[in-house]
């Protein structure tokens, strides 16, 4: 696949995760979701949409040297989810004024993670079976 459309899928495919994770985040809690209420849940992610556009090119998320292979992949998705999520507390605590408990880091870091592990690990093998056909 070409490195623009590879890029363009993962960036798209990364800001739906993140806007699926904040839904079910709100949802959890009782807040809309709905299509009408697109703009808060777009709000909600915003702060780790922004902490992982930042710190996933600086571990190589994007990369295809080092998202060459499922594990790589989840490999690399963890550890600059990691980064993504401390950015993005600071990031929110900025938007709020406060940081929140140390339970909803946990669970965000824990559910995003499992959501964007999930999505870029079937594109990873979705990648690599396509590249084995043509070999």
């Amino acid at each position: 696949m070409p490195t623009t459309n590879r890029l363009l899928m993962l960036l798209v495919g990364d800001i739906i995760a993140l806007l699926i994770f904040a839904a079910i985040g709100r949802n959890s809690h009782g807040a809309a979701i709905g299509p009408a209420a697109f703009a808060q849940v777009f709000t909600t992610a915003l702060p780790f949409l922004l902490g992982w556009l930042i710190s996933a090119p600086l571990f190589g998320a994007f990369s295809p040297h080092t998202t060459a292979n499922p594990l790589q992949m989840l490999r690399t998705t963890s550890i600059a989810w990691v980064a993504a999520l401390l950015l993005g507390a600071v990031i929110r605590a900025t938007m709020i004024g406060r940081f929140s408990e140390f339970s909803f880091y946990f669970v965000t870091f824990i559910v995003a993670l499992f959501i964007l592990c999930g999505w870029r690990g079937i594109f990873a093998i979705w990648e690599e079976r396509g590249s084995l056909g043509r070999d």
